[in-house]
């Protein structure tokens, strides 16, 4: 396994306590059940290309487009991974 760390505004933040708070999850069990899900669905991609209002600083911007896989996607956890995703 790799260790990743991110940053997310506050915005995003309380919409993933929200998302964990639903599901019993811890929020690092969240992200990783929807980025597995993400990864390895037939269908999700993220495409780049230029944005020519979004310069800032001298760098120009950027837009990003996600799609999403369009199915259901069903993780079956063992239990190391369910004690280790779900909340308190």
């Amino acid at each position: 396994m790799i260790d990743v760390e991110v940053t997310f505004d506050e915005p995003t933040m309380e919409k993933l306590k929200e998302i964990a708070d639903e599901s019993g999850l811890r929020i690092e069990g969240v992200i990783e059940v929807v980025i597995h899900e993400f990864c390895n669905d037939v269908g999700g991609r993220v495409y780049t290309g230029r944005w020519s209002k979004g310069e800032k600083d001298g760098v120009k911007g950027f837009r990003y487009v996600v799609q999403w896989p369009y199915r259901p996607g069903f993780l079956e956890a063992t239990g190391d991974l369910v004690k280790k995703w779900r909340s308190a």
